[in-house]
């Protein structure tokens, strides 16, 4: 619309599915909303039919930077279609799983490998019970996402590896059961109005256990008398009264326990990293309403295998599997069902009722729905277009897109492919082809394109620096490619200005330096690459003005330090490098909490008056940051300051 803001994004995805492997999976309670998130970070929303379970991909969540690890409903009420995702950075965010829109968003230093929605005693809607690479444990409000309270230790303190939340029966408050990663059960009593002002909340009991690494932990919803804590190697049965070893079920041969559940008092329900679920029988001692129950260990009473949930053809997977046994409800009548989502972006469903029944010999149970991404694009008819589409003919091969941008001022959609050539196109007119019908639709060469040929093999990373600021020549592109080059080409004429060799890897990002460097610096921009190097190349130079290439690990962060000069390179094994922009020179290398303080004090923004950036908004504050005296005492190379 002429004269507004509005932006209204297209996406065009072309005749092959995106790659989504899947590393959690979530199921709402109304069984109408499947998701999935991947390991590049994105969350699949699908539509699912209650009686049927076929599913169909909706939209594509993107706003995570790492792994999606975990998946949690956000409310108790049925008609509140939220839920909470989490990544290996440490962001939360909580989503609309209608309009697929983020409501909230953090950034923990906590990394969560697992999360439990409570409905917690006087409390109005579900609390999120967190653990993972932290000691403690944490409540959040799934709509805030703000820590209420945390749980700590007194005994042992250490990673909580696994918890559980319930009610006991007989008692109006909550109890966390959970355990650590060197093997020490913890309880706590929760009466609900715990809050972030309070005291600590340690442990009511602890006792150390011989378990260690457990991966879950499940109190028996039967009869709360049973506890089943699953590890790598084997699983076991413990009594939740004094947590003795009731009875334990070694993994099968090549494969990893994940987690396991509960099927009956009697019965439970462990799967594997090879996407298998093995359904067990109890022996007489480990189920409470036998009057062996807790009695003497025989030989030959040992857990049974009844039955098996597998794949008919048994695929290799190159990576474990996600796997989440839920309880749903469908016309009134329980559903139990094992879903699955594997690194082929396969969503696999068991219905564990129809399995649940013991026979008399193990039979195999094939899944009842099986979907993914790629059978949804075979089943689109006409197939989804792409954006190049009509530079291809049908007894051509198809070349790979492999890097993109949108030049807003120019209308240009640049596209970097796998055989190294770089096509530019006019943005609306292509949508228009492939979108809109017409009479341009008959036109054999419209819209027309450039082709930049420069590179041999993939390119990487696209960059318009002009779009960034506008102190860069407009007519400038760069490209980065397999083949340890960067280009700098015209982007009106398609000319090549200049190659760029100074790399041994290929080239991962391109960026641009602040606005507020030296002169020199700020006709520059930022390579990375694969061989852990990081140089300053010169625009209007033609050079490589910086090379910084000693860095030992790859290279995750790069921060910046303008009025110092410096540029501050992170690692991903935690050491950060401080390096001169003008002269090149190495002036630091910084491990441990320094190297964390410098990387959060390049981000504040503040200037002060001997032109470094200033932590907090008080003086008072920048003062007593430590990492601001390092990099004062860098500039004026005053030790004192330093240390």
């Amino acid at each position: 619309m002429p004269g507004t803001n509005l932006i209204v994004p297209v996406v065009l995805w072309g005749k092959h599915a995106p790659t989504h492997c899947i590393s959690s999976i979530y199921l709402s309670r109304d069984q109408k909303t499947l998701v999935t998130g991947c390991y590049d970070g994105q969350i699949c929303i699908w539509q699912v039919h209650p009686e049927t379970l076929k599913m169909t991909p909706r939209c594509l969540l993107v706003g995570h930077t790492a792994p999606v690890t975990c998946l949690s409903r956000a409310s108790i009420i049925q008609d509140n279609n939220y839920i909470v995702s989490s990544s290996e950075a440490g962001e939360m965010c909580t989503w609309d799983l209608v309009d697929g829109k983020c409501r909230e968003s953090v950034k923990l230093s906590q990394v969560h490998t697992n999360i439990q929605a409570y409905h917690m005693c006087n409390s109005e809607d579900l609390r999120l019970f967190c653990n993972g690479y932290y000691a403690e444990i944490l409540i959040m409000d799934p709509f805030s996402l703000e820590i209420m309270f945390s749980l700590s230790s007194k005994m042992n303190p250490d990673w909580i590896s696994a918890l559980h939340v319930l009610r006991p029966s007989s008692r109006k408050d909550d109890v966390v059961l959970a355990i650590s990663i060197t093997g020490t059960v913890k309880v706590w009593s929760l009466l609900g109005h715990e809050n972030k002002q309070s005291e600590p909340i340690y442990e009511n009991e602890s006792k150390q256990i011989r378990c260690l690494n457990a991966l879950s932990l499940n109190c028996c919803a039967y009869n709360q008398r049973t506890v089943l804590i699953v590890c790598a190697k084997y699983c076991q049965i413990y009594d939740a009264g004094d947590f003795s070893v009731l009875c334990s079920i070694q993994a099968p041969t090549g494969e990893r326990w994940m987690s396991g559940d509960f099927l009956a008092p009697d019965r439970v329900l462990v799967w594997s990293t090879e996407g298998k679920g093995y359904m067990y029988k109890l022996p007489a001692n480990s189920v409470p309403d036998h009057k062996g129950f807790h009695g003497p260990t025989v030989d030959h009473d040992s857990p049974v295998l009844f039955n098996l949930l597998a794949h008919p053809d048994n695929k290799l997977l190159s990576c474990p599997p996600s796997m989440r046994f839920v309880v749903t409800s469908v016309g009134g009548k329980q559903r139990r069902l094992l879903l699955r989502g594997d690194s082929h972006g396969v969503v696999s469903v068991w219905s564990v009722d129809e399995a649940a029944a013991p026979t008399s010999r193990i039979v195999s149970h094939a899944p009842v729905v099986l979907t993914s991404l790629n059978l949804a694009w075979a089943e689109m008819n006409p197939s989804p277009v792409g954006i190049l589409d009509q530079l291809h003919t049908p007894e051509e091969t198809e070349v790979k897109l492999t890097s993109s941008i949108y030049i807003l001022a120019a209308n240009r959609l640049v596209v970097g492919r796998e055989d190294g050539s770089i096509v530019i196109v006019n943005a609306t007119h292509t949508v228009q082809l492939q979108l809109l019908h017409g009479p341009h639709q008959q036109y054999d060469d419209w819209p027309t394109h450039q082709l930049l040929l420069g590179h041999n093999g993939r390119v990487n990373c696209l960059l318009y620096p002009h779009h960034i600021h506008p102190r860069y020549d407009k007519t400038h592109l760069v490209s980065g490619g397999i083949d340890f080059a960067v280009c700098l080409w015209d982007l009106f004429s398609g000319a090549l200005l200049h190659r760029f060799c100074v790399h041994a890897g290929e080239i991962t990002q391109l960026i641009v330096p602040p606005h507020n460097c030296t002169t020199r610096i700020q006709k520059c921009i930022c390579s990375v690459a694969s061989d852990h190097s990081v140089t300053l190349l010169s625009l209007s130079e033609r050079k490589c003005v910086t090379l910084a290439s000693r860095h030992l690990f790859p290279v995750v962060s790069i921060k910046w330090r303008p009025l110092d000069d410096f540029m501050v390179v992170g690692t991903s094994d935690g050491t950060v490098y401080v390096w001169q922009m003008e002269t090149g020179h190495l002036d630091r290398v910084l491990h441990g909490m320094i190297a964390e303080e410098v990387l959060a004090a390049c981000d504040e923004t503040v200037a002060d008056d001997l032109g470094g950036a200033v932590a907090g908004s008080g003086d008072l504050q920048g003062l007593a940051n430590p990492a601001v005296h390092f990099f004062r005492g860098l500039r004026h190379r005053n030790l004192n300051a330093m240390r």
